[in-house]
């Protein structure tokens, strides 16, 4: 760890990095929605000969929309709201406390290497 200021983030950077996540979230879903839909297309002719295997296939493939690729989009999601607020406030808040770190990291922790290293020129 070269400073206290290590974990401060470019907001540009962050915003493209949402933009992605996004961008991933939304085709999730319509990949997932696609899958469900060809399921329960091929359960149609299965269901229509009672079969056990038609509905089986459509509650799978609506299984997986809902719950597997739909966990995962929500946690995309979420993960790109969080980084779009961060992007707005958070590199104040990292500011905020790695300036706060060094002024007491000489005080807390003498023994800590590179304690009085960091990657801005100004500290």
């Amino acid at each position: 760890m070269a400073g206290a200021d290590v974990f401060a983030m470019d907001p540009d950077e962050v915003r493209r990095s949402v933009d992605v996540l996004f961008e991933i979230e939304a085709e999730a879903d319509t990949q997932a929605a696609a899958m469900a839909a060809a399921n329960a297309e091929a359960a149609g002719p299965l269901t229509t000969a009672a079969t056990a295997l038609g509905p089986a296939l459509e509650a799978a493939g609506e299984w997986w929309r809902v719950h597997r690729a739909g966990g995962f989009s929500g946690l995309l999601g979420n993960t790109g709201e969080y980084l779009a607020a961060c992007a707005e406030q958070a590199v104040e808040i990292d500011d905020y406390n790695a300036g706060t770190f060094a002024s007491l990291a000489g005080e807390l922790y003498p023994e800590r290497p590179n304690a009085n290293a960091s990657s801005r020129p100004d500290w």
